[in-house]
């Protein structure tokens, strides 16, 4: 008899409890992302180290050294990286360090939505490459590669460190293609070999 009383009195206050909670009229929040607010633009020159290729940087990207004249272009308020990978070029080589380029551009076709390609001629500086834009939830939004055809081979990813969601990620996305443009239009080889 005890137990049945007790039961009903808690039952009771749970039931009041949901009672009085439910006089304001509740709207859930929608469904949202984080504002990101992207970086000035402010470039200066940079080479990094002995490397045989300067390009214009961003002044709040920092530069990460790996070796052999790779590394990253970080920017640390968007948490993106944009890396860099740098091999000299062969007369046995390039062919292989051109398709290379494309087959690792082309493996994100499967996550992706779409890709554009655009070329790039700068005869003037000698440089020649083309640049990928992903769109979707690929790994990736961009890549590129670019060569002067007899002594140099660059390519760069970008990476987010964050799972790739093209909607939270389009601003900051649309950020860092310029900024891969402005570093492939602003690219300058030197005669040296690293």
């Amino acid at each position: 008899m005890m137990k049945l009383s007790k039961l009903k009195k808690i039952s009771f206050l749970w039931i009041l409890a949901g009672l009085l909670s439910c006089q304001n009229e509740y709207s859930p929040k929608p469904r949202g992302y984080f504002r990101l607010e992207v970086p000035e633009a402010d470039y200066q020159r940079f080479s990094p180290g002995d490397c045989p290729y300067s390009f214009e940087k961003n002044t709040t990207a920092r530069w990460i050294d790996k070796n052999n004249c790779w590394g990253d272009i970080y920017y640390p308020s968007i948490k993106a990286r944009l890396q860099l990978t740098y091999k000299p070029v062969t007369e046995k080589n390039l062919e292989t360090l051109l398709q290379d380029g494309q087959d690792l551009a082309l493996k994100h076709q499967v996550k992706a939505d779409g890709m554009r390609e655009r070329i790039y001629t700068n005869q003037e500086q000698s440089v020649y490459g083309i640049l990928y834009k992903i769109e979707g939830d690929a790994a990736t939004s961009s890549q590129f590669f670019v060569t002067d055809s007899t002594h140099h081979f660059l390519r760069g990813v970008l990476y987010f460190y964050a799972a790739p969601n093209a909607d939270s990620l389009r601003p900051v996305n649309n950020y860092m293609y310029d900024e891969t443009v402005r570093l492939i239009e602003s690219l300058e080889w030197q005669n040296s070999s690293p």
